[in-house]
């Protein structure tokens, strides 16, 4: 046993389901290299019985070891479970919390919840809950391959996720298969959806769909896994519960914001839904779980977004922004102006037609060479800044760039396009400046 060494700690109170996860957890370890820490938490008042639970804890114990995992019995007194838990993960650090849970009945959503979900909802490490432990049996490398499913969002709670897949692959060889449901408005507003599945516009799936794969490729390097992009009316823990079962997911991992009971009040928990409702084994990876940071991957940026003024520091940003963009991607150059200004004085689109052709102007010649041929649009609107923020939403661009004049007495007076896309923007925004300036 290494004291300061990696390992995972499961929860046990010797039920036939504890039994399982357990095995299921010195598995892991002796696949990950790591040892195993066996706890059990034993009321307090309950003095006469803890040199039997002390040699239930051990002969459990020595169980795991007959496999060859390094096993470490923990027994620990207190009157609530949970808290005494959580306590000792927060001072010990495990890589990884596993536990048994059956289903729950789904009209409990709003109860306190299973021991299993109150440690998922609190425990700052990822928790593993066990219900398929033969999932595990065969998974081997010369036998069978463990398919899971990766329950994603667009913010940093799928960044988690992803990166703990890529770290739980090492111990085994594992089908990733990563989804995205998004919530469509039923029919006639508030009214009852309509009869059959919603579906997303041509367009909109094509977007979520290359948003996805590329937030997979930025966090694990490979683009490759199967990708499910699925609209959903109601509540989403069934809509992926359903998709889990038409994939065959063994394991279904999802990310968690911990939230408090008043907080699931005001936002639906998916995770607390998915421990209610899935029959397969369920992952929570807390948003604040900690990964090497060595291991982190670089993203590939292929689509840029840069916005000029015609000025000649927003001109300028042009060719920056395409040595952003990398091999093969795709860069788009837009003009905002106010909507009459699209007009020429002859009326009709010709000004916008003028405009377009002095953006074409602007792509450098090697960019034609090097890149995928720069798209231009001129885009009529009065709030520059929101259109800028609303096109890098629809063009899915992975860097938005734009120019800054600097702050001088004209800016404090009119204020600064820059710093309201600063405001809005919810991708990664590259500022560009001159120099000399």
């Amino acid at each position: 046993m290494n004291p300061n060494g990696p390992f995972i700690l499961c929860a046990t109170d010797f039920s036939e389901h504890a039994v399982a996860a357990a095995t299921v957890a010195g598995k892991l370890a002796l696949r990950r290299a790591e040892d195993l820490r066996l706890v059990h938490v034993i009321d307090a008042r309950s003095i006469g019985a803890l040199n039997t639970t002390r040699k239930r804890l051990e002969a459990e114990a020595r169980r795991l070891r007959q496999a060859g995992t390094a096993v470490e019995a923990v027994l620990l007194e207190g009157l609530r479970p949970v808290k005494i838990l959580v306590e000792y993960i927060r001072l010990h650090r495990p890589v990884l919390l596993v536990m048994s849970s059956a289903v729950l009945p789904t009209h409990d959503r709003w109860a306190v919840g299973s021991m299993a979900e109150q440690l998922a909802e609190a425990s700052p490490v990822p928790t593993l809950i066990v219900r398929d432990p033969a999932a595990f049996e065969t998974w081997d490398w010369t036998k069978e391959r463990l398919k899971m499913l990766l329950a994603l969002d667009r913010y940093a709670t799928s960044d988690v996720v992803l990166r703990w897949a890529k770290a739980f692959s090492a111990a085994g060889p594992c089908d990733l298969v990563s989804c995205y449901i998004n919530w469509r408005m039923p029919r006639g507003g508030d009214q009852e959806p309509a009869p059959g599945r919603p579906v997303n516009p041509a367009p909109l799936q094509e977007r979520l769909e290359r948003e996805l794969r590329r937030k997979i490729r930025d966090q694990i390097g490979d683009d490759a896994s199967d990708i499910v992009v699925r609209p959903y009316f109601g509540e989403p823990a069934p809509c992926i519960v359903e998709i889990a079962g038409e994939v065959k997911a063994q394991l279904v991992a999802v990310g968690t914001h911990q939230r408090s009971v008043l907080g699931r009040l005001a936002h639906a928990s998916v995770s607390r839904e998915l421990l209610h409702q899935a029959a397969m084994n369920v992952v929570c990876v807390p948003v604040t779980a900690q990964f090497d940071p060595r291991e982190a991957h670089i993203p590939v940026i292929k689509r840029v977004l840069v916005a000029t003024d015609f000025s000649a520091v927003g001109n300028a940003a042009v060719p920056f922004a395409c040595t952003v963009c990398g091999s093969g991607g795709l860069v788009k150059i837009i003009h905002v102006t106010a909507p009459k200004k699209a007009k020429s004085r002859r009326g009709g689109d010709g000004g916008a037609v003028d405009l377009a052709a002095q953006l074409q102007a602007l792509v450098p010649n090697e960019a034609r060479e090097r890149w995928l041929p720069p798209e231009v649009e001129v885009i009529a609107d009065a709030d520059v800044a929101l259109a800028i923020c609303r096109e890098a939403e629809r063009f899915a661009a992975d860097v938005v760039c734009v120019a800054s004049h600097g702050v001088g007495l004209s800016r404090a007076f009119h204020g600064s396009v820059t710093k309201a896309v600063l405001k809005q923007i919810r991708r990664p925004l590259l500022v560009f400046r001159r120099a000399e300036e």
